[in-house]
């Protein structure tokens, strides 16, 4: 590829990986799903965020569990990948069938697979480019020795094996009356939006009050070339001042502004009613002999286009009004969370699960982002990222044990070599921290 005077070329191995990804997409497509899995496996060893080959790849492997592994791992690269949204959404539709029940004598699974019609046929529905069928022979033995799947037993002792409330920082056990950990220090209870996610109503809201401010522009404009009356002019461009940042407080989900947008709004829609109460000369209450500033910043425009500017910064003020009390307000009220270790609301894939977690570690809250990177981990074994992720939260948390199980674990699992040099860093790191501490603690009790 030629940029100007410049010619890039790609290393051996960047050209051996695209030659592999080529390869295995046509075998794929040519209904070869065994040698395309295996090229396609080689180039994730290579290069786990690949997300044309995590996408092929799902197009390619037996079992739904692997399949959706792969697209997560999908998702979890580009959020926006419509293909693997719709292999997620149509497996989650689908229901596992049930196992048929054993039969007497030997059973061959004979298996065949057909070319894929499309591209797309390819990646949406695998199932439908292979088919497979039982073969028994009648004079073979059954063999009825029962068999036990894997049961999973876990080695440590310590806070995460317990039933017991613990610090969203720092993973240190509570006491039901701590407010605050004994540990970290930090405080436990803080106040959060009761909902996350700012309403449509909240948005309406500020673009009303930010036109409202837009339209005390045009009167601002309107009073210096029009009317050429500078007082009045620095009334209105005050006015917008004020709508502007109560705008930009409304939009950050600030009490402060949604309460004196209320009563700002209320003022500036009862000044314009007394437009029509009062004569146009003001003339009769006595508000005439008031400072000629003040007098022509009450008294509204009466005619042409001052008096339409008046109209809509009345209808803008109306409905800002109304939104601003039946509408948004429960967009500002905050409730009272107690900063413990527990799994959040609203994640369901591998993917979601590792964006909370990243979010939760940006907070400090360690320990509950632990909980959301196991999860992530489990739903995704494949996505050496969630461990290496999983294993450096541990080791924050002075779980060294556990850091450098998993992070070995993941080091086997990958098969670049540059990721495993990576990982092998991050033990060493762990490693020595480890020995550091424990050579500190040793030295405690000896003193």
């Amino acid at each position: 590829m030629v940029a100007g005077p410049t010619i890039l070329k790609m290393s051996e191995s960047e050209a051996s990986v695209q030659a592999w990804l080529r390869e295995g997409i046509t075998a794929v497509k040519k209904g070869d799903r065994v040698q395309g899995r295996g090229l396609l496996e080689k180039v994730l060893e290579a290069d786990e965020r690949n997300e044309q080959a995590w996408l092929w790849l799902s197009g390619a492997v037996d079992s739904t569990e692997e399949r959706q592994i792969c697209l997560e791992n999908v998702l979890a690269i580009n959020p926006d990948n419509a293909l693997a949204k719709k292999g997620l959404a149509k497996l989650a539709q689908a229901k596992p069938p049930k196992p048929p029940k054993p039969a007497s004598g030997k059973v061959q699974i004979v298996r065949r697979e057909y070319a894929p019609l499309s591209t797309a046929s390819a990646l949406l529905y695998p199932e439908s480019q292979v088919k497979t069928w039982e073969w028994r022979d009648p004079t073979a033995v059954q063999d009825k020795a029962p068999t036990t799947g894997y049961q999973a037993s876990e080695s440590y002792n310590d806070i995460w094996t317990k039933d017991v409330p613990v610090c969203g920082y720092c993973a240190h056990e509570l006491a039901p009356e701590d407010n605050r950990c004994p540990s970290c220090k930090k405080e436990l209870t803080a106040k959060y939006f009761r909902y996350p996610n700012a309403s449509t109503n909240l948005t309406t809201l500020w673009v009303l009050l930010l036109g409202v401010g837009q339209f005390f522009l045009l009167q601002l404009i309107y009073n210096l070339l029009a009317r050429n009356n500078i007082y009045a002019a620095v009334g209105s461009g005050m006015v917008m001042v004020v709508f502007v940042v109560l705008a930009f407080g409304v939009n950050f989900r600030q009490s402060w502004a949604h309460l004196i947008a209320i009563y700002f709004l209320v003022g500036v829609i009862l000044v314009s009613l007394l437009r029509w109460v009062l004569p146009a000369d003001l003339a009769v209450l006595g508000i005439a002999e008031l400072d000629p500033a003040i007098q022509e910043f009450v008294q509204p425009l009466t005619s042409g286009l001052g008096e339409t500017i008046r109209i809509f910064i009345l209808v803008g003020a109306v409905l800002a009004l109304f939104y601003a009390i039946f509408k948004a307000g429960p967009d500002f009220d905050r409730v009272t969370v107690r900063q413990v270790a527990a799994l959040t609301k609203g994640p369901k894939t591998a993917a979601d699960f590792n964006a909370a977690a990243t979010q939760l570690a940006r907070r400090g809250l360690w320990a509950t982002a632990v909980l959301h990177w196991q999860n992530a981990a489990a739903k995704a074994p494949q996505n050496i990222t969630y461990q290496e992720s999983l294993g450096q939260a541990y080791a924050r948390l002075g779980f060294y044990d556990r850091s450098l199980d998993v992070l070995r674990s993941a080091r086997q699992r990958t098969g670049s070599s540059e990721r495993q040099a990576s990982i092998e860093q991050l033990i060493q790191a762990v490693q020595a921290k480890m020995d550091q501490e424990r050579q500190t603690n040793k030295q405690a009790k000896q003193s």
